[in-house]
């Protein structure tokens, strides 16, 4: 069994902002491709998203979970310390 950990950092990327919070704003669906691309690549059986977005103005107002368990075809279940649309 495959088993993936990954820390998708609210699907921000990678960049260096001028602001350290600016990064935060920025919408997240390119990211969240490209790490869906990634996470297939690697053809895990599981599958641990840490600092997932569930619904911000960042991601669009999806739940990053589902969009990449659907994408994978994959089950989803998700937790969060925040409220929902936080």
């Amino acid at each position: 069994m495959r088993f993936l950990l990954y820390n998708i950092r609210y699907g921000t990327g990678g960049k260096k902002f001028l602001l350290p919070w600016s990064g935060y704003l920025r919408r997240t669906a390119p990211n969240v491709r490209n790490i869906t691309q990634f996470i297939k690549s690697l053809n895990p059986d599981m599958i641990g998203l840490i600092e997932i977005d569930i619904g911000s103005y960042r991601s669009g107002k999806k739940n990053q979970a589902e969009t990449i368990a659907h994408a994978l075809g994959h089950y989803n279940a998700y937790r969060s310390k925040y409220g929902e649309f936080s």
